[in-house]
């Protein structure tokens, strides 16, 4: 599947910018265009009642900012939620999606980085018209909580893989 996606983050998150950029072409062959921001367009959207970024509100301007047949992946350190949950790790709607890794990081690296992969994996997937998934080892799995998504593994299982490739061919 080839694509363009632009992977953007304010400038102290370059290394997990670079991350989800090298996780999407590995996962779906979808090449990006790195932007560093000077600020985080995430602080535009802080609830102060809660402390935290309304995702919805953010990906739905970034969607309005992006070009239709272009796709945005934003990746905050800020904590962000949407509607009624108490947070969530990251929200795709129709061409944008945001991740936060603000609830990922880990004393381990290798454990931070494998979550963002999933998040990054799992939000991507959406903007490329995967649902959730039932199988708990799919990164198209819903995480509830971290211990679901250190559980679910790093790649689409074989179904989302199929539907991925059946809607590729139309």
């Amino acid at each position: 599947m080839s694509g363009r996606l632009v992977v953007s983050s304010p400038k102290n998150l370059g290394s997990e910018r670079r991350v989800a950029a090298e996780t999407a072409l590995r996962l779906y062959g979808l090449s990006s265009v790195e932007l560093e921001l000077e600020e985080d367009p995430a602080k535009s959207y802080i609830n102060t009642l809660r402390g935290q970024v309304e995702a919805l509100r953010l990906v739905e301007t970034l969607s309005k900012d992006t070009e239709p047949h272009v796709l945005r992946l934003h990746v905050t350190g800020l904590d962000i939620y949407f509607n009624d949950y108490y947070f969530c790790f990251g929200l795709a709607f129709k061409n944008a999606a945001v991740v936060s890794i603000f609830r990922l990081r880990d004393s381990q690296l290798g454990k931070f980085l494998s979550r963002l992969r999933k998040e990054v994996g799992h939000e991507i997937g959406h903007l490329l018209g995967l649902k959730h998934c039932t199988n708990p080892r799919c990164v198209m799995f819903f995480s509830n909580s971290i211990l679901d998504t250190d559980f679910k593994g790093e790649e689409p299982c074989p179904k989302c893989r199929l539907q991925l490739a059946r809607s590729g061919e139309r």
